[in-house]
């Protein structure tokens, strides 16, 4: 009896115009300004963090018909590179003319802890002050932080640039069409890429971003 033979095929692992020489690599996620299309291997930069307002809203009470105390966030400041977004402040444990509280970042996660009536101090900082109304646990207020347009996002390094963008960062990972609107990307923090799969903002070389590059982990393989 004949059989017949199975065909069969094989596929090499994925990478973007080999754009991995050798070695280990890390990533991470970065926000592609809108209006770009980048293909993988593009060299990109940040723009830099621009001016910042830091905005406290009014308080919100623990519960959907409640009334919050009317204690308030007077001057407002952040620190230096502080998240973009809302922060909430928190009242954990309530107390006549007192209590403590919370400071969730925009992402979820915890800030610090403070006092009422005494300076807090971490991504913002401010002194929460007292009002008639005491506050009650799980009143909350809160505090957005917003920087200038595109701050903190990517573009392709351009070496006449001057929004900070100008200094190469990482090296983009895959294709990311951003011209409909900012889109996360995945981008190589340290690598070690050909030469040749880069794709370059106008006025730099490869000889002009290499040690940069080097300095921040990413080798260049000719």
């Amino acid at each position: 009896m004949a059989y017949e033979r199975a065909d069969y095929s094989q596929e090499t692992p994925y990478s973007p115009k080999h754009l991995l020489a050798s070695g280990s690599y890390t990533t991470r996620k970065v926000t592609i300004l809108s209006g770009q299309n980048l293909v993988g291997g593009a060299v990109i930069g940040a723009i830099a963090l621009g001016a910042v307002t830091v905005t406290p809203g009014a308080a919100v009470s623990a519960t959907p018909a409640g009334t919050p105390g009317n204690g308030s966030i007077g001057t407002v400041t952040s620190d230096s590179g502080a998240p973009e977004g809302t922060y909430q402040v928190v009242i954990i444990e309530p107390a006549a003319n007192g209590g403590t509280f919370e400071v969730i970042k925009p992402d979820g996660s915890l800030d610090g802890a403070g006092v009422v009536g005494q300076a807090y101090n971490g991504s913002i900082n401010f002194t929460l002050a007292d009002g008639s109304t005491d506050f009650v646990a799980g009143d909350r207020i809160p505090v957005v932080v917003d920087y200038a347009a595109g701050s903190g996002k990517y573009k392709l390094s351009l070496a006449a640039a001057v929004d900070g963008s100008e200094t190469p960062d990482t090296v983009l990972a895959y294709d990311v069409d951003a011209s409909g609107g900012d889109i996360e990307a995945i981008a190589y923090e340290t690598a070690n890429v050909v030469s040749g799969a880069l794709t370059l903002g106008a006025g730099h070389t490869i000889a002009s971003i290499r040690e940069g590059l080097r300095l921040k982990g990413i080798l260049i393989d000719d």
